[in-house]
């Protein structure tokens, strides 16, 4: 009887420990799960800054600041209006339309360990906003910029993911595929965009069509150096819809998304370059960096919806078709004489909508059964048309609300000698006749006055009007009008 009592309490004893040792590997690969979510929540945040030196690089100098200032407030302003509202609206419960419970500005976010998701999918909501940013540069107002970016954070982007990615949302639960946004993220940022741009007009002056060296932007370096760094943004940002990487075969499918999404920016640049160089959409004919980013970028974009679940040779087509679709989008805009200074528009509108509808007839299950394909293309048809109506009708509504307001753009004053001067006060560069036009001055005028040489310069000689007025002497200087 003692070794059986002995035998029962060692089994009894191993259970219990087996019990606990699996407990703690689950909690273990939880937790590696959310670090794994955090770490590729921080490269997404760092994908922003590609996203400043993109847009920096792509103005005029006299709007530099502006856009640096824009940038870092899309992260701040845009965590302030997740954490109230925003995650709530995404990832609460409620209704298959939007969630209404119960994480209002944070509670029980921590209760129902949500940090990791909040983080992440506030970097994906971040991303959607900022496209907005790039489309109207260089013409909307401070203040208008401020309502525009906090509320499509809070509310317009928030409920598409409800949609989308909620466990209640109605597209997830009809059979709507997007793994990494493609829809949720570029298109309804891009649907933004649009309705942002029409309501806003162009610049100053861009049409009729004027010479491109007026409005081309100041730095291709710039450019170039976000351009890299969204390259690799991008990669993370794919990575991190997973979710997870504790699960069995986790490894080797974040290795499949990393590589299918490099391949679709390497489909979508000898795509864009051929179609360029070749002249099959009309244009010049030459090689062009800003050109070459655009189509990278745009089969980046084009991939995220089904990266995971499409043969690389499928990623590589899809980017491929898609260079040659930008080229005609861009092509398109500059007949509508829609002004989009970084062509965002046919990147992640359009490369958006690309990759929902490509991308659903070509995953590995599709190709096998025509009747799936079917189906994957009719879901995500339907998810498109919805992202599209809901974000267009709410930009149009906060856009069109601020410009019978009167508060949407500058004035033409401040237009034209340029936000850094006119908002901030704070210009990015040393004043040079190649920023403002100083040559477009009468020379009578141009030798009474003291030579710019630095903006300081330009700020001493506004104190010298002895009307008080400091901004006629440099308008005068600029070639502005008033």
């Amino acid at each position: 009887m003692d070794e059986e009592f002995a035998f029962n309490s060692t089994v009894f004893h191993l259970m219990n420990e087996s019990a606990l040792l699996r407990s703690r590997l689950n909690d273990m690969g939880t937790q590696v799960d959310k670090f794994f979510t955090s770490i590729m929540a921080i490269v997404v945040i760092i994908l922003h800054t590609g996203f400043g030196f993109l847009e920096v690089g792509s103005v005029r100098s006299k709007n530099a600041t502006s856009v640096v200032m824009k940038n870092m407030l899309d992260l701040l302003l845009g965590a302030f209006g997740y954490w109230i509202v925003g995650y709530t609206l995404a990832y609460g419960r409620g209704s298959a339309f939007l969630g209404m419970y119960p994480y209002i500005a944070g509670h029980k976010l921590g209760q129902e360990a949500q940090f990791a998701n909040w983080f992440l999918q506030f970097s994906y909501a971040i991303t959607s906003s900022s496209i907005i940013s790039g489309v109207i540069v260089e013409r909307c107002t401070f203040l208008a910029y401020l309502v525009y970016s906090v509320f499509t954070t809070a509310v317009t982007y928030p409920v598409v993911s409800h949609w989308a990615w909620s466990p209640e949302g109605w597209l997830g639960l009809l059979g709507f595929k997007d793994f990494a946004g493609s829809g949720v993220v570029h298109l309804c940022g891009g649907s933004c965009a649009v309705v942002a741009c029409v309501l806003i007009g162009p610049r100053q002056g861009r049409y009729p069509k004027k010479a491109d060296a007026e409005f081309d932007g100041h730095s291709t370096p710039a450019v170039a150096m976000g351009g890299m760094v969204l390259f690799v943004g991008f990669l993370a940002f794919n990575c991190a819809s997973l979710l997870h990487i504790s699960q069995p075969g986790d490894g080797e499918l974040v290795a499949k998304v990393i590589v299918n999404t490099v391949l679709s920016g390497s489909g979508g640049v000898i795509g864009g370059l051929l179609a360029s160089r070749l002249g099959l959409l009309g244009g010049d004919k030459y090689w062009s960096y800003l050109h070459t980013l655009n189509v990278g970028l745009f089969g980046m974009v084009s991939v995220c919806a089904n990266c995971d679940a499409v043969d690389i040779w499928a990623a590589w087509v899809i980017a491929l078709c898609g260079g040659i679709i930008y080229s005609g989008i861009v092509r398109l805009l500059e007949k509508l004489e829609v002004d989009d200074p970084l062509n965002a528009i046919a990147v992640h509108f359009g490369g958006g909508l690309w990759g929902l509808l490509a991308s659903s007839v070509l995953r590995e299950e599709a190709l096998q059964d025509n009747e799936k394909a079917g189906r994957f293309l009719a879901y995500n048809c339907i998810g498109a048309l919805a992202i599209v109506a809901w974000s267009m009708a709410v930009t149009a509504v906060i856009f069109g609300s601020l410009r019978y307001a009167g508060v949407l753009r500058p004035s033409e004053q401040d237009e034209c000698v340029g936000m850094d001067l006119a908002t901030h006060h704070e210009p990015a560069y040393a004043f040079t006749p190649a920023d403002v036009g100083l040559y477009q001055h009468h020379e009578d005028k141009a030798e009474e006055q003291e030579p710019l040489a630095s903006v300081s310069g330009a700020a001493a000689l506004r104190h010298k009007n002895v009307e008080g007025d400091l901004t006629d002497p440099f308008l005068a200087m600029t070639g502005c009008s008033i």
